[in-house]
């Protein structure tokens, strides 16, 4: 099993994102922490584009600072964090929630900071995914299946054809952020090399229709596109053991299929 210890952690990591984000999603909804006019179309176009304009815009300082690229992962990264604790941390005070929101953000930065263990930034990356989940998880179901169908296309161009995003994934690795889920496969000796990685949005990204589907259709929606998820992501894992691989056409496809049979049943 110890050959298996890294791949086991990033599944349950995944799994765990998942149920946290359905147990809060309806609660953020209530609340108002949704995507602005979810019905609207214009969200899928939106969403892809600031998608490629963030990618673009990192891709091209990195060229010529690439030790900016860090910096500029932890302001965006504090900046969602305190959007996304302040909804979690409205549970427990409507009017100091904002505050305990930046103390917690600053309190984050500073561990990732100063000590940068792949335990603290696995931690902090479930809650941020979970969060991230239960906002987008507003937008309606088929919104979201074409939004996983065209990411999980752009994630299969920039692994395989552009290779961008493999740079990426090297910054997020240097960053120390949680941007990424670690998991060592070795927890005496652990390196940066002897680990598997599995990027924040590959849990997001078909964690939205897992919690929608949820939301509209109770445990057994939520139960067949989870499974659906978690096989793709096994054979996601199987491939990128040996070399790295685009993580959404696994995983969306898994949720999509898991969903369309709970949808034919």
């Amino acid at each position: 099993m110890k050959k298996y210890i890294a791949q086991v952690g990033i599944i349950f990591a995944f799994i765990i994102s998942q149920f946290l984000a359905c147990i809060v999603a309806d609660s953020f909804h209530k609340e108002g922490y949704t995507i602005e006019n979810p019905e609207n179309p214009a969200n899928i176009f939106i969403i892809i584009f600031s998608i490629l304009i963030f990618t673009f815009i990192i891709l091209l300082i990195s060229k010529y600072r690439e030790k900016l690229v860090k910096y500029i992962f932890l302001f965006f990264f504090f900046i969602t964090s305190i959007s996304i604790f302040d909804a979690f941390f409205h549970f427990i005070s409507t009017h100091y929630s904002f505050i305990f929101s930046i103390i917690f953000s600053i309190f984050m930065i500073f561990l990732l900071i100063k000590y940068p263990k792949w335990y603290i930034i696995n931690i902090f990356g479930i809650f941020l995914a979970s969060g991230i989940i239960a906002i987008f998880s507003s937008l309606p179901i088929p919104y979201i299946i074409i939004l996983l169908l065209a990411l999980a296309i752009y994630d299969f161009i920039s692994v395989y054809k552009t290779k961008h995003m493999i740079k990426l994934a090297k910054n997020a690795i240097s960053s120390n952020l949680p941007l990424l889920l670690v998991f060592p496969k070795r927890f005496k000796k652990h390196s940066r090399k002897d680990a598997m990685y599995m990027g924040l949005g590959d849990a997001v990204i078909p964690g939205m229709l897992i919690t929608a589907s949820y939301l509209q259709n109770g445990i057994y929606g939520f139960t067949l596109t989870l499974c659906g998820a978690i096989a793709g992501l096994s054979v996601l894992l199987f491939f990128a053991s040996r070399s790295p691989q685009p993580g959404l056409p696994f995983l969306n496809s898994g949720a999509i299929i898991g969903y369309a049979i709970y949808y034919l049943l």
